[in-house]
């Protein structure tokens, strides 16, 4: 999906994937980065689904589901 012009100027934008990554750690929620097409910086999306989530994300889940 491609990010248009008015929501990449409003998302926070991070220089480069560990930035953003330790970012969506901190969430209650999940979330992951992508790379905008636009500005060449990372963004945050709360889309998940049927794509690759981070690996504290991973295990967040697994933790969740075992106990």
């Amino acid at each position: 999906m491609r990010t248009k012009p008015g929501v990449c100027r409003r998302k926070a934008r991070f220089t480069d994937e560990v930035d953003a990554l330790a970012v969506a750690a901190k969430a209650p929620f999940p979330l992951r980065s992508y790379r905008c097409e636009l500005c060449r910086h990372f963004h945050l999306t709360g889309r998940t689904k049927g794509m690759k989530l981070p690996r504290f994300e991973q295990a967040r889940r697994a933790a969740i589901t075992a106990s």
